[in-house]
């Protein structure tokens, strides 16, 4: 109402309000008017109105959106420049120029540093931006610190898309129980609808990837309820549950999906073209042909990353590309020579190597990845005075292991018996020399470390007597 009455008079706000519906054009006029009229003294409705402008010639395609970007972020600094890099980065990724990107998301990472919130964004686009560009030990670091700055609570806007996007990481690893972890916190601390949206849907894309499609289908069916789609009106999440439908033999029920599937971002018009035509290979629809098929695939230009991982759904697909899927080996690392130290896929895991979390991983690697509760309640040196005290002591530090690796399946505790998780492939315990045996999980002073060190020395002692 207020803006009714002086229409013309706020033009920079009046631009701001004009993006909010997507109304890019008026945008422009509405920054070029707060242009020509701001006065030298109205510093804020010129920065608002020049970042207004840039944003709008982006969304228009106009040739000099990336000068005015530039021009935009002269005289500026501080948050309002981060925000600024925000919208540049936005803009960069839309029309392909990742790496570029990167860099801008860096700068407004250092400039968002007194806006946990905002930061929280910077530092998860810039993970996400990495992990596009297949740089993955740096996209995890950034990601991390985002769920970190996201914990504070003038950041938990975002800490939902953070989680979302480690869980993308660890679907690109090929660790499946760690991406659905992730999007099950990601459901957990999304603050919009739309967060918990997208968290939902992607939860059910992993259900897909661990072979579990009844789950997955009711994982989507749930994201239709939540978003309240009704009979017959497109949404984005058609696309996965043609996949699904298709991976169920149900052809014709994948063709009416894809019916239902909007334009949409650029994935899932990748997902939906290949589910057509995956169709056609398989004679549902006509153009079968392997030319027919092949240009079809070609023309959607798929990123090679993506490409890798739809390959592994439809091999027989992607072969008429040459395109097969190399699903990485879930590998880890456990250093016990110093402190005691996680090494996953090359990334260093967050273990306190001076906790009992850090002794329990190291006692399960030396026995075969296994050991008995009465077993680690003796060994491993833990706070309380009674029994009782003690097993709740050795609960907590499995639950400590379990958050350190990334999901709650990681370290299993039935039945008197506590278990690694056999999904990953456990290298050997790396031990120090027998010279150095004083350093075997440096830090620790649990009994059976120690009897392991006096072992160890004796030996040595031995090998030169």
């Amino acid at each position: 109402m207020v803006l009714a009455e002086h229409s013309g008079q706020y033009p920079a706000f009046e631009a701001f309000l004009a993006s909010l519906s997507d109304q890019w054009a008026q945008v422009l006029v509405w920054a070029d008017q707060a242009l020509e009229s701001t006065m030298p003294d109205q510093r804020s409705d010129r920065m608002i109105a020049q970042r207004f402008r840039a944003c709008a010639l982006a969304e228009l395609g106009d040739a000099e959106w990336q000068q005015a970007f530039l021009d935009a972020k002269r005289g500026i600094g501080g948050r309002d420049r981060g925000l600024l890099g925000l919208e540049f980065a936005y803009s960069l990724i839309r029309t392909g120029h990742e790496a570029a990107a990167r860099d801008v998301l860096a700068q407004a990472a250092t400039d968002l540093r007194g806006d946990a919130n905002l930061l929280t964004l910077a530092l998860a686009n810039l993970g996400i931006s990495c992990l596009r560009l297949g740089e993955l030990v740096e996209a995890e670091h950034s990601l991390r610190q985002a769920v970190k700055v996201g914990q504070h609570p003038e950041g938990r806007l975002y800490l939902s898309t953070a989680w979302r996007g480690l869980g993308g990481l660890y679907l690109r690893l090929g660790q499946f129980a760690r991406a659905a972890h992730a999007y099950e916190m990601a459901q957990v601390k999304a603050e919009t609808p739309d967060d918990r949206s997208k968290a939902m849907r992607s939860a059910a894309w992993v259900a897909q990837r661990q072979g579990r499609l009844n789950d997955a289908m009711i994982l989507l069916h749930e994201v239709f309820q939540h978003d309240r789609v009704a009979d017959g009106q497109p949404h984005p999440a058609y696309a996965d549950l043609a996949v699904l439908r298709l991976l169920a033999s149900d052809l014709k029920g994948a063709a009416q999906a894809l019916v239902l599937v909007p334009a949409g971002s650029l994935e899932d018009r990748w997902r939906a073209g290949v589910v057509q035509a995956e169709l056609r290979r398989l004679g549902f629809q006509e153009g079968g042909s392997q030319t027919d098929i092949d240009e079809e695939l070609r023309a959607l230009n798929c990123s090679a990353v993506w490409a890798q991982q739809e390959a592994d759904i439809f091999p027989k697909l992607f072969a008429l590309l040459g395109i097969r899927a190399q699903r990485p080996t879930w590998e880890a690392v456990v250093y016990a020579d110093g402190p005691v130290r996680v090494m996953m896929n090359g990334s260093l895991l967050p273990l306190k190597a001076t906790r009992p979390a850090a002794a329990l991983l190291a006692l399960l690697l030396l026995n075969g990845n296994r050991v008995s509760s009465e077993r680690a309640l003796d060994a491993i040196s833990l706070r309380g005075a009674t029994p009782r005290a003690r097993r709740q002591e050795l609960s907590r530090a499995i639950q400590e292991l379990r958050v350190a690796l990334g999901w709650r399946e990681a370290l299993s505790a039935e039945q008197g018996v506590i278990a690694l998780s056999p999904e990953v492939d456990w290298q050997p315990l790396v031990l120090p020399p027998p010279e150095r045996a004083e350093t075997f999980c440096e830090g620790r002073y649990d009994r059976w470390i120690l009897e392991w060190r006096d072992e160890q020395q004796q030996l040595n002692f031995s090998a030169f007597t």
